[in-house]
């Protein structure tokens, strides 16, 4: 029943996990960094009982998580403006942690874990009430209706986001696909454990002064026309 459940949990994740092999210092950060920053296996039990705290050497202020967070540029810009911050990532392609794990590999990186596999495994291991913020940026739309289901910001994983999430804690969610945004904004304002801060649409077209800009947001994706900047809160 056990090796049942642990292969349901790889099937949630759905593409190829690695492009170009590494090599150079992208290897060589992986090799080194990778062991000593991921979660242990043995705490992601998916039963509500990890408590942020317990990863890292030293309590830190806040607790914040990213979920997929491609090449690492915004959550390696958070852990420079932050160091009283701990943050944790989820990022399932080898290419990208790679390359964060490159970025950060001479600078202070004690207040950062990570996770390369399916971000919900990580979320659903989580205590109550443990983290103070949450991004889940420009994520994978899936385009076709039946793959609606893989979104991100969806329910199901709304309802993990509001039992993991502080009172007040920050939901933030970003995407260039305007059907996306349509759909992100009807699921989380539809969630009662969310309300969303927006009150004009300037403030949801504009980041905020303090944001940080990635390459992908500089390109945008095929057939992408604006960036969606959607803050919610949990209530």
């Amino acid at each position: 029943m056990q090796e049942s459940q642990n292969q349901d949990k790889h099937k949630r994740f759905y593409g190829r996990r690695q492009g170009r092999p590494l090599k150079g210092i992208r290897a060589q950060a992986t090799e080194e960094l990778l062991p000593k920053l991921s979660v242990p296996t043995e705490k992601l039990s998916e039963q509500a009982n990890l408590d942020p705290r317990s990863l890292f050497e030293r309590e830190y202020d806040q607790y914040w998580f990213e979920i997929g967070f491609g090449a690492g540029e915004h959550l390696a810009e958070l852990m420079r403006r932050e160091p009283e911050t701990g943050f944790l990532g989820a990022e399932p392609y080898i290419n990208g942690m790679a390359s964060f794990l490159k970025d950060i590999y001479e600078e202070p990186h004690d207040h950062v874990r990570v996770h390369m596999d399916d971000a919900m495994m990580l979320a659903n291991s989580f205590s109550d009430a443990c983290l103070d913020g949450l991004y889940v940026l420009n994520p994978d739309p899936w385009h076709k209706t039946r793959h609606h289901k893989r979104r991100m910001i969806r329910k199901e994983n709304l309802d993990v986001f509001a039992r993991i999430l502080k009172p007040g804690a920050k939901l933030i969610t970003t995407t260039d696909v305007p059907y996306l945004a349509d759909w992100m904004i009807t699921e989380l304002s539809q969630h009662p454990a969310f309300s969303w801060s927006a009150e004009r649409a300037d403030d949801w077209r504009t980041p905020p002064d303090d944001w940080i800009t990635t390459v992908y947001e500089v390109k945008g994706a095929k057939g992408a026309k604006v960036m969606s900047y959607l803050f919610f809160e949990r209530v």
